[in-house]
């Protein structure tokens, strides 16, 4: 017979004998039916662009279209295209500037 350490008792027991006082408590406010996640509508937030309390975030989100203002999240940025160096111009800023140096 294949045995289980029970975290209830601390003991060992069969796994085909079971005794009903050491099965763990079922908590019968929770259900096992899955529940569909969705994400609600409601919030209470103050908008930074024109210091209103809103409970909605599709009221928030209209009035910021409305006027314009883009609002940011967890969106990537967008890649910052770096100008290339021009090097014969450094190149040549570098050796006028030696041979003022120099001279």
């Amino acid at each position: 017979m294949k045995q289980r350490y029970c975290r209830v008792c601390g003991g060992w027991h069969e796994l085909d004998r079971w005794p009903h006082n050491c099965l763990p408590e079922r908590n019968l406010a929770a259900s096992d039916l899955p529940a569909p996640h969705f994400v609600s509508d409601t919030i209470e937030i103050q908008s930074m662009h024109d210091g209103k309390f809103y409970t909605s975030k599709s009221k928030l989100r209209g009035e910021y279209r409305a006027h314009g203002v883009e609002e940011i999240g967890n969106e990537k940025p967008q890649p910052i295209e770096k100008p290339k160096a021009d090097r014969k111009g450094i190149r040549k800023a570098l050796k006028e500037a030696y041979q003022q140096h120099t001279a």
